[in-house]
């Protein structure tokens, strides 16, 4: 006659079975499928990361900035335009002192 503890051994090797135990072992966690690599593959790579990898590879950076690029762009040449824009290099604090 087998014992207590091999028909459970054998039981937890075919069913898939836990011993219960008054613990958390994280068992039910370990159960889930895993979703990280297709989350990682729906998200596409940012394109800042393409540009800069052709950069390394074909040794000129492709015509390419980010919409914030573009915006910042545009505000400080309106800026410019009414006077009020950035100052240039070496033109801040100390050329407007003496004035």
């Amino acid at each position: 006659m087998a014992s207590k503890a091999a028909i459970e051994a054998v039981r937890k090797e075919v069913f898939g079975h836990l011993p219960v135990l008054n613990i958390r072992t994280g068992h039910q966690v370990l159960k889930k499928p895993v979703v990280g690599p297709y989350l990682a593959k729906y998200y596409m790579e940012p394109m800042e990361k393409s540009a800069r990898k052709a950069w390394r590879t074909f040794g000129y950076m492709p015509p390419y900035t980010t919409e914030q690029q573009e915006r910042r762009l545009l505000k400080n040449e309106k800026l410019r335009q009414k006077g009020k824009g950035p100052p240039k290099k070496g033109a801040g604090k100390r050329a407007t002192k003496g004035k």
